[in-house]
């Protein structure tokens, strides 16, 4: 994240604040599923075995998991707002968010509205070891862990949270897009307004890049997706990639942003390996041309 605060040109600075946001999301979630809550899920059931030091420090388990909820909303947030931004750079696409008031007002809907959605399926309440045998008659062989007094589930109603959870889903990839489509669609169109052909040109490797860095992560996430649905059978061994998939999005998102990008490649490598091999270099070229002394006694 510090090489995109230290490194990044003036003509990405439009886009640089948005990036920002976007890895500091990435980073939120792995810390989230690595430390925070390092969850165990218990599929196709919404029973979730939790080993993190949030739940130590007394934070109820439905807090704990709606936390990991909204910040996957805020993810798909950050997404959209990298690709708004782009569009609203392009002076020939008639209709953009321009004005810095209409975007504030439209990002500040989205935050507050979409992490209410997933209220609707963790209000419900039910007796834990009776919700637990009634997934014991869907699963009869779970993991052992699932019947650690650390696993809890976060709802019994799973056509709810699918329907909600599906619902976002297809809102964020509907509007991302639109927005991605059509930023794609103008820069590729040939226009009679007076923009230079080394501009356009920029603006079209900038967009194909960005489209990249958001794509890979992406499809990096929707593999565990594809392993559980096409699977005959939903075993642990599915659970466990799912989790270890999604949780690795943060680096994958990291490496592409530094391959990518060619100044924040070479203020990484400056400032890593670039040093040191200087550095070294220095030290020998010092040695190869200092004077031959003679000490006399």
């Amino acid at each position: 994240m510090l090489v995109i605060i230290f490194a990044t040109p003036k003509q990405m600075e439009s886009v640089k604040w948005f990036l920002f946001h976007y890895h500091v999301i990435t980073f939120f979630i792995e810390l989230t599923l690595n430390n925070l809550i390092v969850p165990l899920v218990i599929l196709p059931s919404a029973a979730v075995y939790c080993n993190g030091f949030l739940l130590d420090l007394g934070i109820p388990f439905k807090v704990v998991m709606y936390i990991s909820d909204v910040s996957f909303i805020a993810l798909s947030l950050s997404m959209l707002m990298i690709f708004e931004n782009r569009h609203s750079q392009i002076i020939t696409i008639p209709y953009r968010m321009s004005k810095k008031s209409t975007k504030v007002i439209f990002y500040a809907i989205h935050y507050v509205l979409f992490p209410c959605f997933p209220i609707a399926y963790y209000y419900g309440e039910f007796d834990l070891d009776t919700a637990k045998l009634e997934i014991l008659q869907v699963i009869p062989c779970p993991e052992p862990h699932f019947f650690d007094k650390r696993t809890q589930i976060i709802t019994l109603d799973m056509e709810l949270f699918g329907i909600i959870s599906g619902l976002i889903m297809l809102y964020f990839t509907i509007i991302i897009q639109f927005f991605a489509l059509q930023s794609g669609y103008y820069l590729l169109k040939k226009t009679t307004t007076h923009i230079s052909d080394s501009m356009r040109s920029m603006q079209r490797k900038f967009f194909l890049i960005l489209s990249i860095q958001v794509a890979v992560p992406v499809l990096f996430m929707l593999i565990p997706n594809i392993i559980y649905y096409s699977a005959e059978t939903v075993d642990q061994f599915v659970s466990t990639m799912t989790v270890l998939f999604v949780s690795f999005h943060g680096i994958v998102s990291s490496v592409i942003l530094i391959v990518l990008h060619k100044p924040y490649r070479d203020f990484t490598w400056n400032n890593s390996l670039g040093r040191c091999i200087a550095n070294s270099r220095n030290t020998l070229s010092d040695q190869s041309v200092k004077p031959n002394t003679v000490t006399m006694f």
